[in-house]
């Protein structure tokens, strides 16, 4: 760092104005509907922590959170109950009421009531000994069904104790799926028992394998699914495949980039690996992403040139479409739902395929998306990927997700989803968002932290969040005690500009 950006970097920290804690607790995201009220309840050693059945689980997770026990109703209790769908139709919303004595949650879902405890948590507060939740009334659920975090473990290999912090945040703002990039150029990341140069071969770095063990998996799996996540793996073909095809060039093209269409024996292989990795994830989803297919992967293949004549297959496009078609059959046949990058609406993905639309000069890919009928996930380039900067001169990914200016929290939260163009129908056909944190550039925890959060946060404020206009001020505010909190637990959350010096290389 220059002498000329130390001197900047502590004006700008003198001038400034310190942070004052506001005078509720601060959550996010902001629930659907809140009403405050004087006063508070207080939480004692007398107090229990009062639960059945199926709501014995969250509250056992509650309980050291706020240093009750379990136990029998008291005349100072916090209730976690399981109501009538009728009562709370959403199996994601909740009701918390706290007032006099008692704090109440209910939910018509195990899920409901997971996400009531989160915001108890935020609630919660302790001062000189002092545990005390304000008295309110909060009834709440989720905008979206699907509230994604994408972590690319491809690229770089970060390992599950990494994951299971991520997990912890995500569940902690109500986050509820992680997708795996299991698979790219760089490396195989996950353990195929029937295909053992995958790893051994294809997940070696600077000459040691890197991967998740079937074990390792089940681990993270378990992890995710006690805090409501799930976890949906992504296995990239035809392209983005070098390490697979570095393992096994046998099924793949001239430079092992791509599978090879024109092998029958490709399908077989890639139905083994399918139905490993759908053994190892329960999800009910499977991607296997189908993205950038470069226009010469197939060029002077004379198997591929063989398919194309007999098929009547045009053009590599045609090609990939072929290919598509293939291996959605496969991983239906497996129980599962195919979904894929936005390339496969070009593709002609059938109907079944959920679509995630990543192409931000593409709106129209999206428009005919939903037209055709695909269930979508919104991620575009230049508002969830989190690999590009954060602002103006900041460490990030050179590509088309800088335009408009760097990827901000402001800019996130005066974006809106779902395009006014979509009609009732189609509106109702997006399942939600996912960020991406694409790690090309991102080879350590702290800077993979620096680059996640706080952005995360917003993300969850917007996947939340009734849509409608958010006020950045108010949103900014109640950012900034979760940022201190991060750091106090050890994640590098970005506080300014001054914290981004630490990743920039001259």
């Amino acid at each position: 760092m220059t002498a000329f950006r130390i001197f900047v970097l502590i004006l700008a920290l003198l001038a400034t104005p310190a942070w004052a804690a506001p005078s509720r607790p601060a959550l996010i995201p902001m629930p659907k509907a809140l009403a405050w009220d004087d006063g508070e309840v207080q939480i004692t050693d007398a107090t229990r922590l009062v639960a059945t059945g199926r709501a014995k689980v969250v509250a056992d997770d509650l309980a050291p959170t706020l240093g009750v026990r379990v136990g029998k109703s008291s005349e100072s209790a916090i209730r976690l109950t399981l109501v009538p769908k009728s009562k709370v139709p959403n199996p994601e919303g909740y009701h918390l009421q706290a007032a006099g004595t008692q704090i109440l949650i209910e939910a018509s879902d195990p899920r409901g009531l997971f996400y009531g405890a989160q915001t108890l948590r935020q609630l919660f507060t302790t001062s000189a000994g002092k545990r005390s939740v304000p008295n309110v009334d909060i009834r709440d659920e989720p905008r979206f069904r699907w509230r994604g975090l994408l972590i690319d473990e491809g690229r770089h290999f970060f390992g599950k104790s990494v994951l299971f912090k991520v997990i912890d945040e995500m569940a902690a703002f109500k986050l509820n799926v992680l997708k795996l990039h299991l698979t790219d150029y760089e490396g195989w990341r996950v353990e195929i028992p029937a295909y053992p140069k995958l790893t051994n071969v294809g997940s070696l770095v600077d000459g040691k394998p890197q991967y998740f063990t079937t074990a390792d998996v089940r681990e993270i799996v378990e992890y995710a699914a006690k805090r409501d996540i799930m976890v949906v793996p992504e296995i990239e073909m035809p392209a983005h495949a070098g390490a697979a095809g570095r393992s096994y060039p046998e099924y793949f093209n001239k430079d092992g980039g791509a599978f090879n269409p024109a092998n029958p024996k490709t399908y077989d292989f890639v139905r083994e690996v399918l139905a490993e990795v759908a053994r190892l994830f329960p999800a009910p989803y499977l991607d296997f992403a189908g993205d950038e297919v470069g226009e010469d992967a197939w060029k002077g293949m004379a198997d591929v040139d063989r398919l194309k004549a007999e098929q009547g297959l045009k053009s590599t496009a045609d090609v990939q479409a072929y290919f598509g078609r293939k291996v959605v059959a496969i991983i239906e046949g497996l129980g599962k739902r195919p979904m894929a990058w936005d390339e496969q609406v070009e593709a002609q993905a059938p109907r079944s395929v959920v679509i995630q639309w990543w192409r931000r000069d593409r709106p129209d890919i999206l428009k005919a998306a939903a037209g055709r009928g695909h269930d979508l996930v919104i991620s575009p380039a230049d508002q969830l990927y989190f690999d590009y900067q954060q602002g103006p001169g900041e460490p990030g990914a050179p590509w088309e997700g800088n335009k408009g200016g760097p990827q901000s929290i402001s800019k996130m939260l005066a974006w809106e989803p779902v395009p006014h163009t979509f009609t009732p129908e189609e509106s109702a056909q997006v399942m939600g968002i996912e960020a991406c944190v694409w790690t090309e550039f991102i080879s350590t925890e702290r800077y993979l932290q620096f680059m996640t959060f706080p952005r995360m946060l917003a993300l969850s404020e917007i996947a939340w969040r009734p849509k409608g206009p958010r006020d950045e001020k108010e949103f900014s505010d109640r950012l900034e005690p979760h940022i201190q909190a991060l750091r106090s637990r050890g994640i590098n959350a970005r506080r300014g500009e001054w914290d981004a010096y630490e990743f920039i290389t001259n």
